[in-house]
């Protein structure tokens, strides 16, 4: 039994040729943005400048601030914890 192969239509063929044309020409005009020496403005948008940044450390020398005392209690510890040895029976 022999295989036998469709032929090709011409109109897949030229389709097929377009369509690799057309990739190649996306690919050409995507490297060339990368490889240029200065980028588009497209791509890096501009930023503004930072600005200076001041902190007012008045703030911790307010008498308001100064009689806050700890957040929270210091955790002591209680005198009987547990066994001296837990796996003591």
């Amino acid at each position: 039994m022999a295989i036998t192969f469709i032929p090709q239509n011409r109109r897949q063929k030229y389709l097929l040729s377009l369509l690799g044309a057309i990739v190649l020409l996306g690919l050409g005009i995507w490297g060339y943005q990368f490889v240029r020496k200065e980028p588009s403005a497209l791509l890096q948008p501009q930023l503004p400048l930072p600005r200076q940044v001041q902190i007012d450390f008045s703030v911790f020398e307010r008498p308001a601030f100064l009689e806050l005392g700890e957040p929270r209690p210091p955790i002591l510890p209680s005198e009987e914890v547990g066994k001296s040895n837990p796996f003591a029976p």
